[in-house]
C-alpha cells in the first residue's frame, strides 16, 4: 500500500497509509482540500483533485448525480394560470343599456341561462351571464358540502354542533357577490367579483 503525506498546520504529517488517510477524509478530520503527496507525484496537490483518493466533486461543486433530486411535483402551481386574471370589461354605453336586464338576470340562479341563450351576441351579457353561472355552480357546490357537514355535525354533543354551525355563515357569501354583480349589471359595469372573476366558463 502507498504511503502518503499529508499537510496540516502547514506541517507535513506521514507516512501514513491510504486506507487511513480516506478514513480521515471521510470522517472529516482533513479537509477534502488538503494537500497530499506521495512518491511518484510532481507536486502537493489538493486530495479532492488526486483520482486515487476518490474525493472528486462534481463541477461546481454540486451534489453528484447519485442524489436525490427533487421531484418536479413539488413545483408551486401557478394559479392564475388555472383561474384566469379578473378583468374589467369596456363594452359601448348602448349595449349595456340594452342588456341590463339581462346583466341582472345572470345572478339569479339558473336564471343565467336566459342571457346565455337569448342575449349570446352580447359582450356585456356574455361577461355577467358568465360571472353569474360560476356562481350558481359554486352556490350548489356550497350547499352539498354544508348538507354533508350537517349530517357529520348531527353526531356531535350540542355544543361543539353550535360551533359547527358557525360554519353555516359562509353560504352568505355566494349572497354577497350576487348583490355585487346586480349593482354593477344595472350600473352598466363589467366589473369582476371578488374570488370568482377570474373563472371564464363561457368563451
Amino acid at each position: 500500500m502507498s504511503e502518503w503525506y499529508y499537510a496540516e498546520n502547514n506541517e507535513q504529517k506521514g507516512p501514513i497509509n491510504e486506507s487511513e488517510l480516506k478514513a480521515n477524509f471521510t470522517a472529516k478530520k482533513l479537509p477534502a482540500d488538503t494537500l497530499v503527496w506521495k512518491e511518484g507525484m510532481d507536486n502537493w496537490t489538493p486530495a479532492n483533485q488526486v483520482p486515487a483518493l476518490s474525493l472528486r466533486q462534481s463541477p461546481g461543486g454540486t451534489a453528484p448525480s447519485s442524489a436525490v433530486s427533487t421531484p418536479s411535483s413539488t413545483t408551486p402551481v401557478d394559479v392564475t394560470s388555472i383561474m384566469g386574471t379578473p378583468e374589467t370589461l369596456e363594452v359601448t354605453p348602448e349595449d349595456a343599456d340594452k342588456n341590463k336586464v339581462m346583466g341582472i338576470l345572470a345572478y339569479l340562479g339558473i336564471l343565467c341561462l336566459v342571457p346565455i341563450l337569448a342575449a349570446k351576441d352580447s359582450p356585456f351579457a356574455k361577461y355577467h351571464a358568465n360571472q353569474g353561472l360560476v356562481l350558481f355552480i359554486a352556490w350548489i357546490a356550497l350547499a352539498i358540502a354544508l348538507a354533508v357537514l350537517d349530517s357529520i355535525a348531527s353526531f356531535l354533543p350540542g355544543g361543539l354542533y353550535f360551533l359547527f354551525s358557525i360554519v353555516h355563515l359562509v353560504y352568505l357569501a355566494p349572497f354577497v357577490l350576487m348583490i355585487l354583480g346586480i349593482i354593477n349589471a344595472a350600473g352598466g359595469k363589467c366589473v369582476p367579483l371578488p374570488v370568482i372573476g377570474g373563472i371564464k366558463l363561457l368563451k
